[in-house]
């Protein structure tokens, strides 16, 4: 059974196929249903094209579910917590993070 995830994009047309980086819920029934992480993931709006990848549903941030499910690998958990301000951006300081490496 393939696990199934969740994310929320401003508009659907936000979400590209490749690499991207998403905060998405774990939909996987058990004590840690809706866990969020933020990931590198690999999709594609053809979940067959993804080996060994799981089911990626999108939804708008005012909640429409998109239609169609897309295929989602996840390549890497980031940090659950990033060194910064609690005014910055969240992208922002991942991304400074990452550049110091």
């Amino acid at each position: 059974m393939k696990k199934e995830y969740l994310t929320f994009v401003r508009q659907f047309k936000d979400l590209r196929e490749g690499k991207q980086n998403l905060f998405v819920k774990d939909l996987t029934p058990g004590p840690r249903k809706y866990d969020t992480k933020y990931v590198d993931a690999l999709v594609s709006p053809d979940p067959e094209k993804i080996k060994n990848g799981g089911i990626l549903q999108i939804r708008s941030e005012s909640g429409i579910l998109h239609t169609q499910t897309w295929g989602i690998k996840i390549l890497e958990e980031l940090p659950e917590s990033v060194p910064g301000h609690p005014w910055d951006d969240v992208f922002t300081a991942i991304g400074k993070m990452r550049e110091k490496g």
